[in-house]
């Protein structure tokens, strides 16, 4: 009753299974695998917009109160900048 049970890949009389790797295109890119997902892929799928959710740069603000006319210099700080740029619109709207 003691029967060693061998995977079938070590059974006795049988050679073992070479397993087969796919074979690699050229170019490195497997195109059929690009067909299927472009298949799978709704075609009328719209394009997300981009949150443009970055901080502001100084080249935004600067050329934001060139166009207000907003005096400022190389000493006013990009929060200072900020605060009158938002000064001047809400005076721009609201006068």
């Amino acid at each position: 009753m003691d029967h060693i049970i061998l995977a079938p890949k070590y059974r006795k009389g049988k050679k073992p299974v070479k397993v087969r790797k796919p074979s690699r295109p050229l170019d490195g890119i497997n195109h059929r695998l690009l067909r299927d997902k472009a298949a799978a892929a709704p075609a009328s799928m719209p394009e997300p917009v981009p949150e443009d959710n970055d901080p502001v740069t100084r080249e935004e603000l600067e050329a934001k109160a060139t166009e207000l006319g907003i005096p400022f210099n190389g000493r006013t700080s990009n929060k200072k900048l900020t605060s009158l740029i938002e000064t001047a619109l809400v005076q721009e709207t609201g006068g």
